[in-house]
């Protein structure tokens, strides 16, 4: 189960997004910890067929275990922009709770902070993520971050050149130098974002803005609206000067 909450961009535009519930969550964490077990074991077979003994052996077979269970998260949420194989296989993906990708540093954090609430003492995770309107354990209040479940869509393109001819000529004279803020700030910043926190920000901002400009041909896409628009208006002031 899944709930939405509410996040405020830079743009102040409140997006809403699909918060991972315990159950999903629980499902990809069951998956992580199969993949564990499944390197894990076979370590200890050989171990014990080798007949492990001394101190010194004992200290790297625990550092390779700690570095297993522990290390396989801030690993994979690092390098897989906040999804594990078990977030992947769920459609579940770290971000902060303004949208935007989980940082190295969040990252570490909410991990560091797993040691405790999911290792030592589980049932405080299962508690802090039953009573927070956002389904947060520890780690996550800790480091600002959220889990949440991704939508099925096409990622839209992270680039576009600074003039289009391709792209659609809107009648922009109904919109304002606010609204032409609002836009730039998040073209200029969509490739930061968290792909649903994108997509869902770019579907408000054009509902928000599509009653502001002229008519636009049927089937456009949300982002290529919002650069469409945007084009319009700097071509406006391209021998005046006045759009930025």
């Amino acid at each position: 189960m899944s709930t939405y909450g509410r996040s405020v961009t830079p743009e102040a535009v409140t997006i809403s997004l699909d918060v991972a519930g315990l159950g999903s969550r629980m499902i990809a964490w069951l998956i992580d910890t199969l993949i564990q077990l499944a390197i894990a074991v076979p370590i200890l077979l050989g171990i014990g067929a080798g007949n492990l003994s001394g101190s010194v052996e004992l200290v790297v077979l625990s550092l390779i275990l700690f570095l297993l269970f522990w290390g396989y998260f801030p690993i994979f949420e690092l390098s897989w922009q906040g999804q594990t194989p078990g977030k992947r296989a769920q459609r579940l993906r770290v971000i902060r709770t303004d949208g935007q990708p989980a940082g190295g540093a969040a990252i570490m954090v909410r991990n560091l902070i797993r040691i405790l609430d999911v290792f030592l003492l589980p049932f405080l995770a299962v508690i802090s993520m039953i009573v927070t309107a956002r389904a947060q354990r520890l780690g996550d209040l800790a480091a600002g971050t959220l889990v949440v479940r991704e939508a099925r869509f096409t990622a839209p393109r992270s680039v576009v050149p600074a003039s289009r001819p391709d792209l659609p000529a809107v009648d922009a004279t109904g919109l304002s130098e606010r609204d032409y803020d609002v836009i730039r700030s998040f073209l200029a910043r969509r490739g930061t974002l968290d792909p649903t926190a994108r997509w869902r920000l770019a579907a408000q901002l054009a509902s928000a803005i599509r009653g502001r400009v002229g008519s636009l041909p049927d089937g456009l896409a949300d982002e290529t609206m919002l650069e469409a628009i945007a084009q319009s208006y700097r071509q406006r002031f391209e021998n005046g000067g006045s759009a930025r």
